[in-house]
């Protein structure tokens, strides 16, 4: 029979090697976010720049290929970009892998120790989002699961456009921009749950606030001055 003091042992071995995988998820999740973030500020870029290119007449008729590139490589890089957070290799800080050890480890996050964080934090809001008495693994699956479906089509062109040429072409090398999109919306739904879940922290949103970048389209950028 243990006695008092090997209970007692076993009990904070126990208790730091919870803590040592929840700073372990705090961590990637900030990674995470920050990667996200820089794929939101890319598609929001991109965005306001179409904004300026359709409200001036000359620069639609005169942008030309410039335009048609740009697009191009913007779609490959957010493809990319998406397909950091669904790569399910065992050696990648994705969100996908994260939601996976959260599902397979979920009894180490308690409503209790979520409480015990910060007094601004509710129980209804632990019930509402992530579950009882502990995180329930049954809401992160379906999340995982909504996340492949959105990110399917561009999973797919990925592994057939990007990584490399598909030899057959049998997959079509365009996406659809609001799919796109809806990997993206969905990308950055997560991540605000699950780091309100690991950091106690809300976010309304994963956009960094824009520095004054389109103040250059403003001003002439050619000169004709010799």
């Amino acid at each position: 029979m243990k006695n008092n003091w090997q209970t007692k042992k076993i009990g904070q071995a126990i208790l730091e090697d919870k803590e040592s995988k929840i700073q372990q998820w705090q961590t990637e999740i900030n990674e995470i976010l920050k990667d996200v973030e820089d794929l939101l500020y890319s598609n929001y870029q991109a965005e306001e720049l179409e904004k300026i290119i359709k409200s001036n007449i000359f620069v639609q008729r005169n942008i030309g290929t410039f335009w048609e590139h740009y697009k191009l490589n913007l779609t490959y890089f957010l493809v990319s970009k998406i397909w950091h957070q669904i790569d399910e290799d065992s050696d990648s800080l994705s969100l996908i892998n994260l939601l996976n050890d959260l599902k397979y480890n979920y009894s180490l996050v308690t409503k209790g120790w979520w409480l015990a964080q910060s007094n601004l934090l509710t129980a209804e809001t632990f019930e509402e989002k992530f579950g009882n008495i502990s995180l329930d693994p049954n809401i992160v699956d379906q999340d995982i699961q909504d996340l492949k479906q959105a990110t399917n089509e561009i999973k797919n062109m990925r592994h057939k456009r990007i990584a490399h040429t598909d030899k057959n072409r049998e997959l079509y090398s365009e996406i659809s921009h609001t799919k796109i999109i809806n990997a993206i919306d969905q990308i950055e739904k997560l991540v605000i749950k699950y780091f309100l879940l690991l950091t106690q922290s809300g976010r309304n949103g994963l956009t960094p606030i824009p520095d004054d970048w389109l103040l250059a389209f403003t001003k002439e950028w050619i000169s004709n001055e010799k």
